[in-house]
């Protein structure tokens, strides 16, 4: 049987895709709910991006597709460069050098897990 996902997506997001990375790595495989907490006590100032993001997500899932919101789980996260701006800064002896300032995409995917109900009716039926 499919499982049943559901995908977020933000684009142009005004951080690198490294720090993004250092937040999204840590919620891969959690429940929705423990993800959700462990992004609202996180430092890292992009947190709250993701956050709203596994929040929209979650919404679609529930209000779209009409999926268990108990059942959902963080699938992936996948976390892509969108362009950068490249900017100058005046370094001595009138030289030089080159500043990027990076953006990136940010896709949540999030799937239900199937209730264990479920499982043993279909084993049954097999």
């Amino acid at each position: 049987m499919k499982q049943k996902i559901v995908k977020a997506s933000l684009k142009v997001v005004k951080s690198s895709p490294v720090k993004v990375m250092r937040v999204t790595k840590n919620i891969t495989g959690l429940k929705v709910s423990e993800a959700l907490k462990l992004l609202q006590f996180s430092k890292i100032k992009i947190s709250t991006t993701v956050r709203a993001l596994v929040y929209s997500a979650m919404s679609n899932a529930e209000n779209n597709h009409n999926m268990d919101v108990d059942n959902l789980f963080v699938k992936e996260v996948n976390v892509g460069r969108a362009f950068a701006l490249k900017r100058f800064a005046a370094r001595g002896r009138g030289k030089s050098s080159r500043i990027l300032k990076t953006y990136s995409n940010i896709t949540v995917i999030l799937a239900e897990k199937e209730s264990e109900e479920k499982l043993q009716k279909t084993k049954e039926e097999k």
